[in-house]
């Protein structure tokens, strides 16, 4: 009898003991970890990103003639629309004036504008972009290849960044089938339009030489 009641305190004990160690490791697991996020890269890194007013960056592998592009950047400018938020890099080139757009997303996502065009170069005018804008459907021919409406709204300018001066514009996209051009319409509060053609292009062309003066 005696031995009958030490092996139940026994195994009574085994119980307790197994029970707390349980709620023990399930109260650890719910606390939070205080370790900071990880930095994805330092900002005196030689990175596209980091890149503002002064900065020499080299492109290279545009267009169909494999372009190459050493490109002085002379204003860094911000856009934002909605929770989205992209910067434009505007440089100068020895061939001509040049915008890389930069959009952090999944990924890192740079276009690059490579000319200013006017609406009628694209056969567009206002009528037919308010259609497209009701009709939320529509594609342009640019240099003999079809693009096809995106997305249109509005949005914030912020020249060299300075979110005190802001200027509002409506845009509209187009992209072509393979998704790899663009061709952008923006239209100005004083009621001006800007065309642009641009070439969506990968961080590996990028190479940056120095991030400002």
């Amino acid at each position: 009898m005696t031995g009958t009641i030490i092996i139940l305190l026994i195994v009574c004990g085994v119980v307790f003991f197994m029970m707390n160690k349980k709620k023990s490791d399930s109260s650890k697991e719910k606390i939070p970890s205080t370790r900071p996020a990880s930095i994805p890269y330092a900002k005196d890194e030689l990175r596209i990103e980091n890149v503002e007013a002064g900065g020499m960056i080299h492109i290279s592998g545009i267009g169909p003639n494999v372009d190459e592009y050493d490109v002085n950047v002379i204003a860094r400018h911000l856009y934002r629309q909605g929770g989205s938020t992209w910067y434009e890099l505007e440089g100068e080139s020895t061939e001509d004036k040049v915008w890389i757009d930069l959009e952090e997303d999944d990924g890192l996502e740079l276009t690059i504008t490579l000319k200013k065009m006017k609406l009628r170069d694209v056969d567009l005018n206002k009528e037919k972009l308010d259609e497209i804008d009701d009709e939320e459907d529509g594609e342009i021919v640019y240099e003999g290849e079809k693009y096809y409406y995106e997305d249109s709204d509005r949005a914030m300018y912020y020249k060299y960044g300075d979110e005190n001066k802001g200027e509002r514009f409506y845009y509209w996209d187009f992209e072509n089938k393979a998704g790899d051009k663009f061709i952008g319409v923006e239209k100005w509060e004083d009621g001006a339009y800007d065309v642009s053609y641009s070439e969506s292009i990968a961080p590996h062309q990028v190479t940056v030489f120095s991030l400002k003066k």
